[in-house]
């Protein structure tokens, strides 16, 4: 662990049983200046996460390698991808039988999201041709853009939810809807997953 720096934080004891168990792989964090400024002390990736339960000396604690990290943009969250436990310190494996394992959560039917119109934006990504494509109703692409100066203004005048946006590509607009968005953060790079909508062509 020599090498690495450390980023420590505080958690509940269910969401670290959760974690040690396997069946909670991303630790998250608000987007807020206290937090972003604590990643830039320790990041870029691979760092350490020491996730300590309370505020006693003697409380109990686990050290996590983290090899990734990004901003979901759309629900305001700083999400810390763990690839491994590299210690724990006073953690009683009793407690696993407080706090179950959690279940995956069931994948996105996209057919779900043309049952009722979609809110729309103002927003535009401008993409490659192919991209543009790659786009058939039902099928989720993902792609990647450069981080722009004003993605954080326009996200903040979006709908909530799930909505809809344009893909620009040879002059052309096609409306899709937008799935998830994540800054990687340290990279300048934004993930965008979408789905075209049926009715637009």
């Amino acid at each position: 662990m020599q090498g690495l720096n450390t980023l420590t934080a505080n958690i509940r004891r269910e969401w670290l049983a959760r974690i040690l168990d396997g069946s909670k792989k991303i630790e998250y964090r608000d987007v807020t200046d206290y937090w972003l400024s604590r990643l830039e002390r320790v990041g870029p990736p691979p760092f350490l996460l020491r996730l300590i339960n309370g505020m006693r000396p003697d409380s109990p604690e686990a050290t996590l390698l983290v090899d990734r990290v990004d901003i979901d943009i759309l629900a305001g969250q700083i999400r810390l991808h763990i690839k491994e436990i590299r210690e724990t310190i006073r953690w009683n494996p009793a407690w696993h039988s407080k706090y179950p394992p959690l279940q995956p959560e069931p994948p996105l039917d996209p057919s779900s999201l043309f049952k009722e119109p979609l809110a729309k934006s103002n927003i535009r990504l401008a993409v490659s041709l192919p991209i543009k494509e790659s786009l058939s109703p039902g099928k989720p692409v993902t792609f990647a853009l450069p981080l722009a100066d004003d993605t954080y203004g326009q996200f903040a005048q979006a709908p909530e939810g799930i909505f809809a946006v344009g893909l620009e590509a040879d002059n052309q607009v096609r409306q899709v809807a937008l799935l998830s968005a994540y800054d990687r953060i340290f990279e300048d790079v934004v993930d965008y997953t979408v789905v075209a909508l049926p009715e637009c062509t």
